[in-house]
């Protein structure tokens, strides 16, 4: 600690010279968030001044020669909700830049401009949905920067025991039942060290720089979002700069990387990003058994080929590695339980987008590509699990919106994809169970050898009809039809309705109800008995309402339920307490006796509820410096297994309390914190085996019995920014666990000490990032 304060110190003695007399600017465009059309005339004012900018007849505008700072903007247009826009950050390296929506308003006149001040109004689309702009995800403390960390924070999504993982486990649902979106292309995970079958992993690969806005729907969400049950979470790109050549160059905790951007001709712009790790360094010099690295690349591009008219381009890869580091015994026998997991991602879309009068058309095209290499060896070196998978997604999706009237919109879609399961895994004749004994592989119920190589489909169509009823009510009415080509049960229907009913500018309810399919991970079809396996299905109801406290505060309470049924669990004594998408966090492997691949047998016969409350209170940055949320949310969720019994959700923590903000001091200081409080997950307990006749869990008997304890982390994080002449330097200090609390994990058992390992997973973490913006 001492030395990174020192770090500090030096930095800010060293440049406290920074050039206040730079200048930056602002440039964006302002669009019809229904119809996608370029507004034109709009007028953009920085609050708490005389100078703004209106929209050209494509929609941009541009603010120059600002001093530097953090400005807020109020947008606002004749027959349109205004907005205003927070924590605009202009720097001397490059422009900020602001792709802005703005929504219409539902009074029926043309010549009424309405106030929805800080916060935008409730999204019909998506009824729980919260949106994060890039600068509330960057100085988020103990987010590292990540898109998806700073989504396990809000309400509804539980704590996850054990450090280190990016999973997001959404109102009493599993791993699996999350939706990625990147500018309208479905993305499987956006995880380093991702688990198959699952949306989870270890830290996102995408880079924070180039993202616009996050929107995080935690339920309610509409048709045009199909194949998950539980929550959506969408991220839209930025344009990069047209004015020049640029980039950014970082060095923190885990990685270092280099961004660059710039002008294609007059129309288009380019982001590319190359990052690599250096935890193998970290790693080894702890003398750690598992030593991971990772490296990802980014780039996106955008082309407006006329003022209606524009493609883009994403690509996206991650390479992930572990090696192994068997120098000691302890080493050894650690490695022993570990999975090795090396990956490939590779993700690339093209999207054009045509905007008409009223209305717009999309057409995208994508390949997802993923490569999983996993295998698991003894203390010898001696490998008994092996598998190599390959599963490729080529997809073309349609989508339309037209707007009918004043009053009603319609959008209508379809997508076709052709799926390819490639997987090659092959077990030893005997094994290494989770207790550590050598079995034979005939007394378990995995398959020995799995050879597969097939082909499927997957295809959808959806509609949503909205319609305005009056000046305070707004409906919309949603089905979808799924084709899941790789099951014998084909065809699946999905109705939705939602409502949002204004009672006063201040005050708005909201509801939702409807039924959401998600087809089984394509790696629990590798045995050919799960080929009876039907959609898993969520039955889920929403209730709740906003009202607007101030202009820049905000509360929110929400009540929901969620009826799950058909959901895959085991069909013998050995397997049938498991329900598989209760499952998932963690590697997998031998310390769950492999279960969580879903290779086992299994059936569509277990089921569950999941119901809760959550209260929110957001404070945005306005005139007073201060921003933060406080919230509280309850949630009970409960699965009946294959054999009949009831047990609770193994995410099914009851309490968790957050609160988070910040305060800016001044264009160059910024300081955050976060606070969370939360009840103990269930756990199944743990035995030394020569205390129980040679096995370290007592299953199914046992299986999620007991409870951790209560516990609360305090995280904070200090931001400073220098700027000079064309270049900015941003340095930040992020100190996770700061008083240093016992957080308790769910236990393990220790082979090479020969106890119960309940190692804290979090003990203090001071880390310093160091950004150089040019």
């Amino acid at each position: 600690m001492k030395i990174v304060f020192s770090i500090l110190l030096f930095i800010t003695i060293n440049f406290a010279s920074d050039i206040v007399e730079s200048r930056g600017s602002i440039i964006g465009s302002v669009i019809d968030t229904k119809t996608k059309e370029a507004l034109i005339g709009v007028n953009i004012v920085i609050l708490e001044s005389n100078v703004g900018a209106a929209t050209d007849r494509n929609g941009k505008f541009i603010i120059d020669n600002l001093e530097i700072g953090s400005y807020r903007l109020q947008i606002s247009y004749i027959g349109y909700e205004s907005r205003i826009i927070t924590d605009v950050i202009v720097n001397s390296a490059r422009p900020a830049i602001l792709n802005i929506e703005l929504i219409p308003t539902t009074i029926i006149s043309d010549e009424v401009t309405v106030t929805s001040g800080y916060f935008e109004e409730i999204d019909i689309d998506a009824i729980s949905n919260i949106s994060f702009s890039r600068e509330e995800i960057r100085r988020f403390p103990g987010g590292f920067e990540d898109v998806v960390r700073t989504a396990t924070t809000i309400p509804g999504v539980a704590v996850v025991a054990d450090g280190g993982r990016n999973d997001l486990l959404v109102r009493g649902g599993g791993p699996s039942e999350n939706l990625y979106l990147i500018n309208n292309i479905e993305v499987p995970n956006i995880n380093h060290f991702g688990n198959q079958g699952t949306s989870s992993g270890s830290l996102s690969f995408i880079n924070l720089d180039f993202v616009n806005n996050v929107d995080f729907s935690t339920g309610g969400f509409g048709t045009r979002f199909g194949d998950k049950m539980s929550s959506v979470l969408s991220i839209d790109f930025r344009p990069g700069r047209t004015d020049r050549f640029g980039g950014k160059a970082t060095i923190s905790a885990t990685q270092y990387g280099l961004a660059v951007e710039g002008p294609l001709s007059e129309n288009g712009s380019y982001l590319f990003s190359a990052r690599q790790s250096y935890l193998d360094l970290i790693f080894n010099a702890a003398n750690l058994a598992f030593v991971p690295s990772y490296t990802d690349f980014n780039f996106f591009t955008s082309y407006d080929l006329s003022p209606k008219d524009k493609i883009t381009f994403l690509s996206l890869a991650a390479l992930d590695r572990v090696n192994r580091n068997i120098d000691t015994e302890e080493n050894k026998i650690d490695n022993e339980r570990l999975l090795d997991n090396t990956q490939n991602q590779f993700i690339n879309g093209i999207n054009y987008r045509h905007v008409f009068n009223k209305g717009f058309f999309n057409a995208t095209l994508n390949y997802n590509f993923n490569d999983f290499e996993f295998s698991q060896e003894d203390r010898n070196q001696v490998k008994y699990f092996e598998s190599n998978a390959k599963e490729t997604e080529l997809g073309f999706k349609l989508e339309s919106y037209f707007k009918l009237g004043k009053t009603s919109g319609l959008t209508l879609g379809a997508s076709l994809k052709r799926v390819s399961n490639e997987n090659n895994s092959a077990f030893a004749d005997t094994i290494l169970n989770r207790s550590g004994q050598r079995v034979s592989i005939n007394d378990t119920d995995l398959p020995q050898f799995i050879s597969f190589d097939k082909t499927a489909s997957k295809h959808a169509a959806y509609l949503e009809f909205e319609q305005f009823i009056g000046q305070n009510i707004d409906l919309n009415f949603g089905l979808r039809a799924d084709y899941y080509g790789f099951i014998n049960e084909e065809f699946y229907f999905s109705p939705r309705l939602s409502a949002v009913v204004k009672a006063s500018p201040k005050l708005s309810f909201k509801f939702s109800a409807g039924r959401y399919y998600q087809s089984p991970s394509y790696v629990w079809t590798l045995n050919e008995f799960n080929k009876d396996l039907v959609a898993l299905k969520n039955d889920m109801f929403i209730a709740g309402f906003e009202y607007l406290l101030k202009d820049d505060v905000k509360l929110s309470v929400e009540g929901y339920y969620k009826n799950y049924s058909d959901l895959p669990t085991g069909t013998t004594s050995e397997t049938d307490y498991l329900v598989i998408t209760n499952t998932g966090v963690g590697f997998g492997g031998r310390e769950d006796d492999f279960l969580s691949f879903g290779y086992i047998p299994l059936t569509s016969t277990a089921k569950g509820n999941s119901y809760g409350a959550e209260l929110l209170i957001q404070k945005k940055y306005s005139d007073t410096p201060l921003y933060g949320q406080i919230s509280l949310a309850y949630n009970k969720s409960e699965y009946t297994a294959g054999n009949g019994i009831v047990y609770p959700g193994e995410f099914d923590q009851r309490f968790i309390f957050n609160i988070a903000g910040g305060y800016k001091f001044n264009e160059k200081w910024e300081f955050s914190s976060k606070f969370r409080f939360f009840t103990g997950a269930p756990f199944t307990p743990v035995y030394r085996p020569s205390e129980n006749n040679g096995e370290i869990q007592n299953l199914p008997a046992e299986y999620l019995s007991e409870r951790l304890d209560i516990s609360h982390v305090l995280d904070v994080r200090v931001d400073r920014r220098f700027n000079f002449d064309a270049w900015t330097l941003i340095v930040f200090l992020d100190v996770q666990n700061v008083y240093i609390n016992d957080l308790p994990t769910r236990p393990r058992y220790d082979f090479f000490e020969d106890k119960i390992d309940e190692t804290n997973s979090l003990t203090i973490i001071p880390s310093i990032g160091i950004s150089a913006e040019f």
